[in-house]
């Protein structure tokens, strides 16, 4: 068996795709969720994946650099009856593997190190 790749639409409207970790009745865990992005270029489509939440933020004590997002199954729509194009989960796949491959270097710093998200 294959990857269980899930496909839902949340609450904001945003494309998700990742792989289904865990199921309740409620909930739903997906690992390593990214949005799938749909722009026009051309005249034609562009895809992009981006991931939900960038892996560089996150600090762990191992390599394991995957992550999970519970979601409230009241809040999204699932899909079914579908299978993902084999060109997307290619897509996902290299994303996710790329992140797990990249370990973050370790710098040791006597004062904690400023992060700027924007331009002043």
């Amino acid at each position: 068996m294959g990857t269980n790749y899930i496909t839902i639409i949340d609450n904001t409207g945003r494309n998700i795709i990742g792989v289904l970790e865990n199921e309740t009745d409620t909930t739903i865990d997906i690992k390593n969720p990214v949005m799938i992005t749909v722009q026009p270029q051309n005249g034609q489509f562009s895809v992009q994946l981006i991931p939900l939440f960038l892996a560089e933020f996150i600090a762990h004590g191992s390599d394991a650099r995957n992550f999970y997002f519970t979601f409230n199954k009241s809040n999204i729509a699932i899909g079914k009856n579908f299978s993902v194009d084999a060109r997307i989960t290619t897509q996902y796949d290299k994303i996710i593997e790329v992140t797990n491959a990249a370990k973050p270097a370790v710098v040791e710093k006597s004062e904690p190190e400023v992060v700027k998200l924007f331009e002043e």
